[in-house]
């Protein structure tokens, strides 16, 4: 699953049932940080921590609790990478570019 940055700022999620990746993919470069702003923050080497919930929120799934567990166990199991943070209920994705 990816957070789609398009080219006029909007975002959404996308691939919202692969749970084996997460990722933020900029249809225009630089547009992450304003795009972003509301749901996150930067951290390095091009990262960003996510809010949890706030993408729980845009799959547009947050009563389909069967998607809700499996989204939250992915970030369970990748903590202990780094990548979650289970207790801020954060998660983090790398920015790539369409």
């Amino acid at each position: 699953m990816y957070i789609q940055i398009r080219a006029d700022g909007n975002i959404s999620l996308e691939d919202s049932d692969n749970m084996r990746a997460f990722s933020i993919v900029e249809e225009r470069k630089d547009t992450a940080h304003d795009s972003l702003a509301s749901i996150g923050e930067a951290a390095e080497d091009n990262h960003y921590w996510l809010d949890a919930n706030a993408v729980v929120d845009l799959s547009g799934r947050k009563n389909d609790l069967d998607w809700v567990n499996q989204f939250w166990d992915m970030l369970a199991k990748s903590e202990p990478y780094g990548y979650s943070d289970m207790a801020g209920q954060r998660v983090k994705a790398h920015i790539e570019q369409s």
